[in-house]
């Protein structure tokens, strides 16, 4: 790895973890290494298909697990940086609903969801938690936020749609995080499905840009 001024920064730091997240983040910066773009599509893909060496950086930098406030932050700057500078505000604002709801549900069933989003984009869900504090089933939760209160847009693909559809058990967790406190509306799969797009003919829709004031008789304080 190359050494910049940051770099010599990182290694003066105190604590080994943090010397070496900020040498990867210094490495990222003067090679903008091919698998950085992996880190749009979530931790889990990073780890798998990085070189085993930067793999192994990353386990050395307690980075492969966990989802404390420093390891979120490090994999969405990471990226934000491979996305671009729009996307960091968008990613922050995903990432705040998503720790409400992951509250939420603690709090609702007495059991720790998992972050299934910070690990991977690609399953169609955000959060996996259970019914209920007596039923163990599985509960699988997609999250969209806006920092807009209701005039804001919540954008849905046709990969959510469908695990919406499929999942035995599916919400949608709503947060309007403009609001004090936090609003939240959970959805089911049958009230949800009023505002998406169906397929006609040849055509079939690929993405939906839903209004959150289209589910405003649902939003109510959040519960945390």
């Amino acid at each position: 790895m190359v050494t910049t001024v940051k770099g010599t920064r990182a290694i003066s730091a105190p604590d080994d973890t943090i010397k070496l997240r900020l040498l990867i983040l210094d490495h990222i910066d003067v090679s903008d290494p091919p698998w950085t773009q992996l880190a749009t599509h979530g931790r889990r893909e990073v780890l798998l298909q990085a070189p085993k060496g930067i793999s192994q950086v990353l386990v050395e930098a307690g980075l492969a697990y966990g989802c404390d406030s420093d390891t979120v932050a490090f994999w969405d700057t990471l990226a934000a940086r491979a996305r671009g500078i729009r996307a960091a505000s968008l990613s922050e604002t995903g990432r705040t609903g998503e720790r409400l709801s992951i509250e939420v549900e603690h709090r609702r069933t007495g059991r720790e969801p998992k972050w299934i989003a910070l690990d991977s984009n690609a399953d169609g869900y955000d959060v996996l938690s259970r019914v209920s504090m007596d039923d163990p089933r599985r509960l699988t939760i997609e999250v969209k936020t806006s920092a807009q209160g209701l005039s804001g847009l919540l954008h849905l693909t046709r990969n959510e749609w469908s695990l919406a559809t499929e999942s035995l058990n599916h919400v949608f967790h709503l947060w309007d995080i403009r609001s004090v406190p936090p609003r939240l509306a959970v959805l089911d799969t049958e009230t949800f499905a009023t505002h998406v797009p169906i397929d006609q003919g040849s055509g079939e829709w690929e993405s939906a840009a839903i209004p959150f004031f289209a589910f405003e008789p649902h939003f109510s304080p959040s519960p945390i």
